[in-house]
C-alpha cells in the first residue's frame, strides 16, 4: 500500500512519455528527467502534485512485476484526513483554502484516519484480492468539485 493524494489528481494531463519516464524511470535519475527540471516545475505545489502522480503511475508499473510474484500493490489518493499535520494545516496560513475545500465538497467534511484504514483493509485484504495496480481517490469529492464544481477555475469572458 502506497500512500498519493488528491493533489495528484488536479495535476494536468501529461503526456504518454511523461507518464512512462514518472513510472519507469530509476528513482536515482528522477531528477535527470527533463520534466523535472527547476525551469519546469513552477511551484511547491506543482512539485507536490508531480510528486504524487508519481506515486500512482510508479505503484500502477510495479504491479506488473509484483502480480508474478503473487503479490498486490495500490495506492490511496486521501484528500483533507484529520491528522494532527491537518489540523495545523487548518488553522495555518493556507487554512482558509482548506476550509473552502472542505465547505465546497459534495461530503462537506474531512475524512477520517479511520476511513483510510478502511479503505486500506479492503484493498490489502481478500475482498480486494482482484484489486492491483489501482489508485484509490477518496477526499470527499473535492476532486470532482475542483472540475465540475464551485471549485473549478472560473473562466473569464474574452
Amino acid at each position: 500500500m502506497v500512500i498519493a493524494s488528491q493533489s495528484g489528481h488536479r495535476l494536468g494531463a501529461l503526456t504518454p512519455e511523461e507518464n512512462t519516464a514518472l513510472a519507469t524511470t530509476p528513482a536515482d535519475e528522477l531528477l535527470a528527467l527533463p520534466m523535472l527540471q527547476p525551469d519546469q516545475v513552477t511551484d511547491s505545489l506543482h512539485a507536490y502534485q508531480l510528486a504524487k502522480r508519481g506515486n500512482s503511475l510508479r505503484v500502477m508499473a510495479e504491479a506488473v512485476r509484483w502480480g508474478k510474484r503473487g503479490a498486490r500493490i495500490n495506492t490511496i489518493s486521501p484528500g483533507i484526513i484529520f491528522t494532527p499535520l491537518a489540523k495545523d494545516e487548518l488553522t495555518g496560513p493556507r487554512g482558509e483554502g482548506y476550509r473552502r475545500m472542505i465547505g465546497l465538497s459534495p461530503a462537506g467534511r474531512g475524512g477520517t484516519p479511520d476511513e483510510v484504514g478502511t479503505v486500506g483493509a479492503l484493498l490489502m485484504g481478500q475482498d480486494g484480492a482482484f484489486i492491483t495496480g489501482s489508485d484509490f481517490l477518496m477526499d470527499g469529492g473535492v476532486t470532482a468539485s475542483y472540475f465540475y464544481g464551485e471549485l473549478a477555475p472560473q473562466k473569464t469572458e474574452s
